[in-house]
């Protein structure tokens, strides 16, 4: 029998949204859309256009940050890399940077949480279904989202994860650009569960190591070096910017050599590293136990990485620190 599925009027959707309340909601907190001019706290509602060249092109650029106790953090290096990401693809960031804090403050109050991690997307904006992006005739829209703070458990960071490396090379040519073309960040993520891994890392058309599907790796030389992919063949982490100035006060205690960029090929990066870690804005800071199966330095968290973790935390939660913004 054909299934015969109901014509909504505008109020019936809404009532229709409003009863499916999903359990993963929960995590989900405010939304501010410039398309509404305004924000909403129900999930159950929340909506972007289906022309918008983000949904059907993937036409649009984003930044992740987080906020720790009513403070975003790296909120103006994130904006910074926005604007960047943005003019690559000519695409104009409908709200200055004040604004935007002006939006992120009130989405906080709305909140009512401490902790949250801030999803921020610059779009081309609705108009049409083609993939012409002067077709979008509403022009660039901003969209910031507040959702859960998720972070491993406490004994992740010392046990260290399991890496994997991809099964084929990362998105090269656009690497540089925090763009929300992800299908080959989301197939590297795959491989790697797929595996039994829990994060990746892949290589480039050259076969240097570049970054994972969602951050940035680094090398601990048996050298006694921190090395980082050359920026060219990587999105420019904003944790893993932070994570390199933190690391200088380790060469100056001895304990580092240097810090810098340093091209690998997966095996050079295997056979050079004493530590592996990786950041990104959720965890930080974390290590690398076994890659592709085999143990990394002890098998566990080093100790290089265990500090540059806890010279992380001491910024977050410094509310002098210059990369600490306060929401109230």
């Amino acid at each position: 029998m054909v299934k015969t599925w109901p014509s909504f009027t505008p109020g019936q959707l809404l009532e229709a949204q409003l009863k499916k309340n999903q359990p993963w909601h929960e995590n989900y907190y405010v939304m501010f859309s410039t398309v509404w001019g305004g924000f909403s706290t129900d999930p159950a509602v929340w909506s972007v256009p289906p022309d918008d060249h983000m949904t059907h092109r993937a036409d649009a650029v984003f930044e992740a940050f987080k906020c720790v106790n009513g403070r975003a953090y790296g909120f103006r290096r994130h904006l910074e890399r926005l604007a960047v990401s943005a003019e690559a693809l000519g695409l104009t960031v409908p709200l200055g940077p004040d604004e935007i804090l002006d939006v992120l403050r009130q989405a906080y109050r709305l909140g009512g949480r401490e902790d949250f991690v801030v999803r921020l997307t610059v779009s081309r904006g609705p108009g049409s279904f083609s993939i012409n992006p002067y077709d979008s005739v509403g022009g660039s829209q901003l969209y910031l989202i507040t959702l859960k703070l998720k972070r491993p458990a406490p004994g992740v960071y010392e046990s260290g994860v399991k890496l994997a490396t991809s099964p084929f090379p990362a998105k090269s040519e656009n690497a540089i650009i925090k763009s929300c073309d992800y299908l080959q960040n989301v197939l590297a993520k795959k491989s790697a569960i797929d595996a039994g891994a829990d994060y990746v890392v892949s290589f480039d058309r050259e076969g240097f190591l570049t970054e994972g599907a969602t951050e940035n790796v680094a090398l601990i030389t048996k050298s006694g070096h921190l090395h980082v992919p050359s920026f060219s063949r990587i999105l420019k982490g904003v944790t893993l910017l932070r994570v390199m100035e933190l690391a200088q006060t380790l060469v100056g205690k001895g304990l580092l050599k240097g810090v810098g960029n340093h091209d690998y090929t997966i095996q050079e990066a295997k056979s050079e590293a004493a530590e592996v870690f990786l950041t990104t804005t959720s965890f930080d800071v974390l290590g690398v136990g076994s890659w592709d199966g085999q143990p990394v330095g002890t098998g566990k968290a080093g100790p290089i990485t265990r500090e540059l973790l806890k010279l992380m935390d001491a910024d977050i939660h410094d509310h002098a620190s210059p990369h600490s913004t306060p929401l109230a």
